[in-house]
């Protein structure tokens, strides 16, 4: 396939903006990329066969599993008839969505040994961890893989690839190396030995976007984000801490996507850095310094593919968080849908919250910057908490008057009510909780609905059971209104050994989960299947 093909390009660019502007309810045809779309709310709004009812019924449960060869951390993909699910030993597959027949099967590389590092998390193998994203404009997902492929295991290469979904072909002129210079650090070049692509893909504008962080946090490293043209293949690199390459500021989010609101804007949040200026001194928005972990970015794609921050909102302690590595980055933020949450003075709000427990609401339009709020506090829409600490992202509910629910590591499923206060601003005020606990490393939650109809909904975590590595983890079904304070759990279904953060793919009244223990495990009702 032409990769230079200008039409295809303008039409990913089109069908990109579309997706920012389908209506609650609408129908949407498979699950592209992480969380369902690129504001990440982890709302499915058209699955009727997912409803309460439906999942009530005795014979919803497990339909098949498959076993795969390697580890499962990445989100699975739906595209048509076809599951697209990756692994930690670099195998992507093609598997038939209905029967769980693997129609494709594709290598990617050797794995490279976590232990080279003296990290066990992802281990033993570190390949492919972050959730892919699906073009239909060209019909082709890109991945990223971690290959042990240099002279010996410190010298390891990420690559971008370019598969077709319907084949596991790899388009040509693929896979592409990433490598080089961040635009804002000359001489400190991309260092694949020390980093981890953890955060879901981004696909705007006809390119890819990606972001790493660390492996473990051993060792000097930088938070990058990278930007790949898919026409041209041009790959740009910008670091999180400018002219360095030991500060940290890691681009993780425990595997949120990058988030795009538009053409053009892409936010990402950063975690802890390290020494003087990794993270913001007070200053405002508009003019983010070289240092930005700790922070929410909103950065502007420029005509020729690279980007730069242009808005910034980092917590007044954001040196605290430094120094006891509650880093806010450890959750993605998510773009709440103006259609339900939000002002006339506020329209486009953002959630965001991290190791801290905090609930940040922020104006996408204008973040806060740091300690620019009435003597020197934070200049946030809203703030709610501290609750228990989140590795994840939040999910949204439109219906019910609007719900934003977190996971909480050794915490609750909590669910926030949306209103607007006496003075007419936006906020979240603690609803509820499960009377379940959540232990350590749960994934984040994910909400189904028939549209906004009250009734229709119900919101899905994968509960990272009570062994130390994920054995025992459930699927685990919430109503998603608080009755009383607590939130009602519906069922609950065995899955085997879980992977951390792992998010399910829902489509079409199906659900289908990667686990650590290698499967791909589809649930549902037979109709669904048949």
């Amino acid at each position: 396939m032409n990769r230079t093909n200008r039409p295809y390009a303008r039409a990913a660019a089109l069908l990109a903006g579309l997706a920012l502007l389908v209506p609650a309810g609408a129908a949407r045809a498979d699950v592209t990329t992480v969380s369902f779309g690129t504001d990440r709310t982890a709302w499915d709004r058209n699955e009727p066969g997912l409803s309460p009812e439906e999942v009530a019924k005795s014979d919803f449960g497990v339909r098949f599993s498959v076993p795969l060869d390697g580890q499962v951390f990445a989100q699975p993909l739906v595209i048509g008839p076809t599951v697209v699910v990756a692994t930690e030993t670099n195998h992507v597959y093609g598997i038939e969505a209905r029967t769980g027949k693997i129609t494709w099967h594709r290598a990617m590389g050797a794995a490279w040994p976590s232990a080279a590092i003296g990290c066990s998390d992802p281990g033993p193998n570190v390949g492919t961890t972050s959730t892919p994203v699906y073009d239909p404009a060209t019909g082709t997902v890109y991945l990223t893989s971690k290959v042990n492929d240099g002279p010996d295991d410190k010298h390891p290469h990420y690559y971008v690839h370019a598969v077709d979904a319907q084949t596991g072909a790899e388009r040509s002129g693929w896979p592409v190396t990433v490598q080089g210079d961040p635009v804002n650090a000359p001489g400190k070049p991309f260092n694949a030995y020390r980093s981890l692509q953890r955060p879901g893909l981004l696909l705007l504008d006809g390119s890819v976007y990606f972001g790493f962080g660390s492996l473990c946090g051993i060792g000097d490293y930088i938070g990058t984000l990278a930007g790949l043209d898919t026409r041209t293949r041009k790959l740009t690199l910008w670091s999180t801490v400018a002219g360095s390459d030991t500060q940290r500021a890691s681009v993780w989010m425990a595997g949120s996507g990058l988030v795009s609101d538009g053409p053009g804007r892409i936010i990402l949040t950063t975690a802890n850095g390290q020494g003087a200026g990794a993270s913001p001194a007070q200053g405002p928005g508009d003019k983010p310094p070289g240092g930005l972990g700790e922070s929410v970015i909103r950065f502007a794609v420029n005509g020729d593919g690279t980007f730069a921050p242009k808005d910034f909102f980092s917590p007044t302690n954001n040196a605290t968080l430094d120094k006891k590595d509650t880093d806010l980055g450890s959750g993605g933020p998510v773009a709440l849908p103006s259609t339900v949450f939000g002002t006339p003075a506020h329209p486009r709000l953002l959630v965001q919250v991290g190791k801290d427990g905090r609930i940040f609401l922020l104006d996408r339009d204008d973040l806060g910057g740091m300690g620019q709020g009435p003597g020197g506090t934070d200049r946030a829409v809203g703030v709610t908490g501290p609750h228990g600490g989140v590795w994840g992202h939040p999910a949204v509910w439109g219906g019910d008057g609007g719900y934003v629910y977190t996971v909480e590591n050794f915490g609750k499923l909590r669910a926030l009510k949306y209103s607007v206060n006496a003075a007419g601003n936006p906020q979240l005020t603690s609803a509820g909780t499960s009377a379940e606990d959540f232990l350590k490393m749960s994934g984040s939650p994910v909400v189904t609905s028939d549209g906004t109809r009250s009734g229709s909904a119900l919101v899905w975590v994968i509960w990272s059971g009570t062994g130390q590595y994920g054995e025992g983890g459930e699927l685990r079904a919430y109503d998603p209104v608080p009755v009383g304070g607590t939130l009602k759990l519906r069922r609950s279904f065995p899955l085997g050994t879980v992977s951390k953060f792992s998010v399910p793919a829902t489509d079409k009244g199906r659900i289908y989960v990667g686990t650590k223990d290698h499967h791909l495990v589809a649930l549902g009702r037979p109709s669904a299947f048949a």
